[in-house]
């Protein structure tokens, strides 16, 4: 029995790396006043075919998509804004006081696996709703770099774009079409495949020929309306402002339809090609256009597997007590729940008949802070024999005595 292709158990070893990505993420965006929303993993095919674009590879080759047994189409979510924005027209989500969300949760993407890319991944995201001014767009690219600074991982470089908006994009995609279509005998066979229906993807594209094509294509600032580019120099300002430093990259387009404006990707040199970490920008037309009122949008995605790969090692224990029985079950059991209950640390006792060598050994792979000896002579005492496996001293205490100080020890 093996797991299938593209996808990764994530084991005890790996948990507490988990945990701590998740709770420094929980602790940094509600700093930033975020509330969190869960959605579900199966949605209506339609919210991501209108939502993500028909035309992007995600919905025309990657989602996981079938028809369930009332014979409508329903596809794993290979993204979270478009849930998000379902949720937020479906609950009414417009009457809350705060319009700023997260979300952490698996994605599925049928997609080639490799390092960094998973079928089932997970993501770090966050959306803001009903703001338009340009300082929201500098703020969630600070607040994405403080947390990844937080989870340790630096030596990163953001970098923005302004990709225009439904008013004057089109212009420039009609340049890009006639553009490539010169060089169409050169392009791989997907960007051929783009050309008619998402030439902005070109842009994009990490085939060597594809990219040197790209280099002389026309750029967006050429064709950008007064307001895209008002907005644009305005969050530039901003993030200067913000100490935010920033390279523009005018083929940074990103590959889903419903981005507008600014858009932005916090990237590594240390992940090799897929080195984006953290990614986004905004989507003024996505909400209107899954059935909502017209409202702006913005947010981003970060990678967790990615992010997992880059942080630093914690030096955490993975226990705090380990209780070495010497065939004194209850005796151990009431101490450990005592310990639990006055400490609220982690304790495992050991149940397998074992020497006390052994459990010596056991006690110092699973790394942890103290060892807690109990016995027939230690029941019969109403004793504990402690040792503290980062000094190597071991002490007799009266029971008593021991969770008194180990109270006071955690405090």
């Amino acid at each position: 029995m093996e797991i299938l292709r593209g996808f990764k158990d994530i084991l005890p070893t790996d948990i507490a790396k988990w945990h701590r990505l998740e709770n420094i993420a929980r602790d940094v965006l509600s700093s930033f006043g975020f509330k969190e929303i869960r959605t579900p993993i199966l949605e209506k095919t339609s919210v991501f075919a209108r939502g993500v674009g028909e035309a992007t590879d995600i919905v025309e080759k990657e989602m996981y998509t079938f028809l369930d047994k009332s014979n409508e189409s329903v596809t794993l979510r290979p993204e979270g804004t478009a849930g998000v924005v379902r949720s937020y027209i479906d609950n009414h989500l417009e009457n809350l006081p705060y319009k700023k969300l997260y979300y952490i949760g698996p994605m599925f993407r049928y997609e080639r696996p490799q390092k960094g890319r998973l079928r089932q991944f997970h993501q770090i995201g966050v959306e803001v709703f009903g703001i338009s001014n340009p300082s929201i767009d500098a703020e969630i690219v600070y607040m994405d770099m403080f947390m990844l600074k937080k989870l340790g991982i630096e030596n990163l470089r953001v970098e923005i774009n302004n990709i225009g908006c439904d008013r004057c994009r089109p212009k420039y995609i009609n340049q890009l079409k006639d553009y490539f279509t010169s060089h169409k005998d050169k392009l791989c066979e997907d960007c051929k495949r783009r050309l008619d229906k998402n030439p902005l993807r070109i842009l994009d594209c990490k085939n060597k020929n594809c990219k040197a094509i790209s280099k002389d294509a026309p750029k967006i600032t050429e064709f950008a309306c007064d307001n895209c580019k008002t907005h644009y120099k305005s969050v530039k300002e901003k993030l200067t402002l913000l100490n935010i430093d920033f390279i523009e990259n005018p083929h940074l387009v990103r590959g889903l339809d419903y981005y507008t404006k600014f858009v932005f990707e916090i990237i590594t040199d240390k992940l090799g090609a897929q080195g984006t970490v953290s990614a986004g920008g905004r989507y003024d037309g996505l909400i209107e256009q899954l059935g909502g009122k017209e409202t702006p949008g913005i947010g981003f995605a970060s990678g967790c597997e990615r992010l997992i790969e880059l942080m630093e090692e914690e030096n955490k224990k993975q226990f705090d007590y380990y209780i070495a029985n010497l065939d004194s079950d209850d005796y151990a059991m009431k101490i450990a729940l005592k310990l639990i209950e006055s400490t609220n640390k982690r304790v495992y006792i050991e149940y397998e008949k074992r020497s006390l060598k052994s459990m010596m050994k056991k006690a110092d792979k699973m790394n942890v802070s103290f060892v807690i000896i109990v016995g027939e002579n230690e029941k019969n005492n109403n004793t504990v024999v402690v040792k503290d496996m980062a000094n190597s001293t071991q002490e007799e205490y009266n029971l008593k005595t021991f969770l008194d100080n180990e109270v006071k020890r955690w405090l």
